[in-house]
């Protein structure tokens, strides 16, 4: 008798997919969240004037908005379903906040921020993304457990570095959000006092005495969650005015630039001499002395006039 042995061979092939983490957006669960927002005045917001929206933390890349802006309900609860985020596999854990503003301030919080619109923030909250890690494919989620409102003022515009004539002052601002009321307190460096501390500098906005020296200017925002520090900005002084000389090759103008080495300057142009609509034409960072720079864009004009200020 024969016996014919058959070896059958078949291949398995497993595809999961990974699946992406997801938040309740909702700042009322039961017992388990209860956050409401409201404004400087401690009054609820409601209605679809305002919107909230979920923000997470990506490497590399900062706080990054996620899913939609959801309108507020009423006494300050909005509610939404699932948002994805998509930067998170596994049910790994994520830093996350909730931003939120009035709508005729801009599309956007940081539009309205900028434009001086209400805006509002939590706390930042690291949320774990609960589920099955070893099978993500059923799904993660994460309840904003913890969340708080107001959180700590966040800076969405630092002070800027500042090139000013010896003499002359500096004007430097920055625009914080909270939702609540925030204070203000500005510092310098070099300074006569030990803290830095600047008696009655306590607006968004400083204007300074006439310096005659570097300095570092910072500002202190604080609201009744928390406080926070702005970048220090760097005013340089310098001694005199940067002589701007003007000449022409092959039919474009050549503007040469004399002052010292590594100061920033704006150079703008107008189109008329006697009107105040003068444009901005570069921003430059003066690598040698003379620096040299050549207008391209003037070859339709019947003329140009030119200047140079500190941005």
């Amino acid at each position: 008798m024969r016996f014919l042995w058959f070896v059958c061979a078949y291949t398995l092939t497993l595809s999961l997919a990974r699946s992406q983490g997801t938040v309740w957006l909702r700042n009322k669960i039961g017992t388990e969240v209860d956050a409401p927002f409201f404004d400087e005045d401690g009054i609820r917001l409601e209605g679809s004037n305002y919107v909230a929206q979920l923000y997470g933390w990506k490497k590399g890349d900062g706080f990054l908005p996620v899913g939609a802006p959801v309108s507020f309900a009423t006494n300050g609860y909005f509610f939404s379903d699932v948002v994805i985020v998509p930067f998170v596999y596994g049910c790994n854990p994520v830093w996350v906040q909730v931003r939120a503003w009035a709508i005729q301030g801009g599309t956007t919080f940081e539009e309205a921020a900028v434009e001086g619109g209400w805006t509002g923030v939590s706390g930042v909250l690291f949320l774990a993304v609960t589920g099955n890690p070893a099978r993500p494919e059923t799904g993660c989620e994460g309840r904003l457990i913890g969340l708080q409102y107001p959180g700590s003022p966040l800076v969405l515009r630092q002070p800027l570095d500042q090139t000013v004539l010896a003499g002359t002052s500096a004007t430097l601002s920055m625009i914080a959000s909270s939702g609540v009321l925030m204070s203000y307190q500005w510092y310098q460096q070099s300074s006569d006092r030990p803290d830095g501390l600047i008696v009655g500098a306590t607006n968004a906005t400083y204007t300074t005495p006439a310096l005659t020296n570097n300095a570092n200017f910072w500002v202190s925002v604080s609201n009744s969650a928390g406080q926070v520090l702005s970048d220090k900005a760097t005013v340089t002084v310098v001694d005199a005015a940067p002589r701007l000389s003007l000449r022409q090759e092959a039919g474009l103008p050549v503007l040469t630039l004399y002052d010292s080495v590594g100061l920033t300057y704006r150079i703008e142009y107008n189109t008329k001499l006697g009107t105040t609509n003068w444009a901005r034409l570069v921003d430059l960072s003066l690598h040698s002395n003379p620096f040299t720079f050549i207008d391209s864009g003037a070859t339709d004009s019947p003329a140009r006039f030119y200047r140079v200020a500190a941005p």
